[in-house]
């Protein structure tokens, strides 16, 4: 079937979903593939990222779509103040990453891409969770403030309802049902070296020609 390999990797926030992925990506020679999609479909879109950033792995909200019922009503629309649904963004992500798929190996976070994928014969499907302490730590580190507490918990929770609603909008399955995947860590009791270690070696344990 398909020629080049392709690692997905569904996340919990803060569980080192896109930290893993540049290891991987890094470890094998691949393209790597997150927040990037977001400059292509930007440009494929002709839209802004930061709009595009609205409803990246979340389905459309009330907000966006009173938004959008706001900005159809004014005489002038500036391409700015434009959102698009999550199924419009969820379409065009999809026909990128099945592109660059088609050019050449890739570690892909996010974005449905384990199910997207999931036919495709050199494909692993990974799935990283973890407990929330070291989850708002993770998060800290890479936001270079603090995320603790009521706060901290409430902005997790509300991730991942966002990130499960958009998974089972778009695939009819369950985001959190843990046999959509190949490979399922708990990253809570390693280091991210030991966590790229056991992934590097299971992906190799499934790919001998790595």
């Amino acid at each position: 079937m398909e020629k080049h390999h392709v690692i997905t990797i569904g996340r919990q926030l803060g569980s080192g979903g896109s930290d893993m992925g540049k290891a991987i990506a890094k470890h094998f020679g691949f393209k790597y593939i997150d927040k990037e999609i977001l400059v292509k479909a930007a440009e494929v879109m002709n839209m802004t990222e930061e709009n595009l950033a609205y409803v990246d792995e979340k389905n459309t909200t009330v907000w966006t779509t009173l938004a959008q019922t706001a900005v159809y009503e004014m005489p002038y629309i500036a391409d700015e103040w434009y959102v698009p649904t999550s199924k419009q963004l969820f379409d065009t992500q999809t026909k990128i990453m099945r592109e660059a798929v088609e050019e050449g190996p890739c570690v892909i976070i996010g974005r449905c891409a384990p199910y997207l994928f999931r036919n495709y014969e050199k494909h692993v499907s990974i799935f990283l969770q973890a407990d929330l302490e070291p989850r708002m730590k993770r998060l800290e580190k890479t936001l270079g403030k603090p995320v603790r507490g009521d706060k901290g918990r409430k902005l997790m929770e509300k991730e991942d309802r966002e990130r499960a609603r958009y998974y089972n909008t778009f695939t009819g399955k369950k985001w959190l049902d843990l046999r959509e995947y190949d490979f399922v860590l708990d990253t809570t009791p390693f280091t991210d070296e030991q966590i790229k270690e056991l992934l590097v070696h299971y992906i190799k344990v499934r790919f001998p020609e790595l």
